[in-house]
């Protein structure tokens, strides 16, 4: 479990089927560099894409966005997809069906280089149910934080290794800061049925609650672990955090990820 928030060079924009963040983030002195972020979901939505460049650590500068640059998806069932620009680094296509375990290709020609991720759409999970229930914790319980533990009930597939980030919203806000954010995988639980308790944030009676269970693969995983690993070192050295890993070829910054969803809503009684 990893609370982090989502920070990169330049804007990192974290893409649901349902909802954006815009996160802004500087990093040191350099050369810009190009920041693709790309997300496609299960079933029929449009892939998007934004693509910018990586602004200064010591400026307060809006990194900027590029808006001529070449887009395409390669999908294995329909042929190769082209990205519609659609203003401010934005790029989309028509709304058309991800398939699980289908593997894409995502390439990027800007400034004269060329850049391609893949991203393997995994074995989609379904929720099961949610619960609550009273946390005791340490110390006094506070109750503007809230009380309440919330669990999540699925059951693992066996033989397949899966990845898995929780994204809640409660009573329509969605909670994004670095406290609340959680990933974690079934090294450890391959093919059982998973009861994950969401600590990373408590809630109130009343409160109502969705849950969005994402699935991704390991390279797109090994993004979000590098980049809590970089943002959870001590932040009173001055240096700036290492770039995690990126699934792009040639340099580029940022992440292509496929993802499964499946979502659930609870009022905490």
């Amino acid at each position: 479990m990893k609370a982090i928030q989502l920070l990169f060079a330049g804007t990192l924009l974290i893409l649901f089927s349902s909802c954006q963040k815009v996160i802004d983030v500087n990093l040191n002195d350099a050369k810009p560099q190009y920041v693709i972020e790309a997300s496609l979901y299960e079933g029929v939505h449009p892939c998007r894409v934004r693509v910018t460049l990586t602004s200064s650590y010591f400026g307060n500068d809006i990194p900027p966005a590029v808006n001529d640059a070449v887009v395409t998806l390669n999908d294995p069932n329909s042929g190769v997809i082209t990205l519609n620009a659609t203003g401010n680094g934005w790029y989309e296509t028509a709304p058309f069906n991800a398939i699980a375990n289908t593997t894409y290709e995502l390439n990027v020609s800007a400034g004269g280089k060329s850049f391609t991720a893949t991203s393997t759409l995994p074995h989609p999970i379904a929720i099961d149910s949610l619960s609550s229930r009273p946390f005791g914790g340490f110390g006094p319980p506070d109750p503007k934080r809230g009380t309440e533990l919330l669990l999540i009930h699925f059951k693992d597939t066996v033989g397949i290794k899966n990845y898995y980030r929780v994204v809640a919203t409660q009573n329509d806000t969605m909670l994004n800061k670095p406290e609340n954010y959680y990933i974690f995988d079934d090294q450890i639980r391959d093919g059982l049925q998973i009861d994950a308790p969401l600590f990373t944030s408590l809630f109130r009676k009343g409160d109502k609650v969705d849950i969005e269970l994402l699935g991704m693969d390991a390279a797109v995983y090994d993004y979000f672990s590098t980049l809590s690993d970089a943002l959870s070192g001590d932040a009173n050295t001055g240096a700036a955090p290492a770039n995690p890993n990126s699934n792009f070829s040639n340099g580029a910054l940022g992440y292509f990820a496929a993802y499964t969803s499946s979502k659930k809503s609870i009022v905490i009684p």
